[in-house]
């Protein structure tokens, strides 16, 4: 994910989807809300 100059990678080993509270804090550390999330 691409935010402005700021590039967010999330390591997934397991190749598969990653849990919705996972995300949200990823989400929540790299200042990111929802509505933004959603839009991109």
């Amino acid at each position: 994910m691409v935010k402005g100059e700021i590039t967010l990678s999330v390591p997934n080993p397991h190749k598969g989807d990653i849990g919705r509270e996972l995300l949200s804090r990823v989400l929540r550390q790299a200042k990111i809300d929802r509505d933004t999330w959603e839009r991109l």
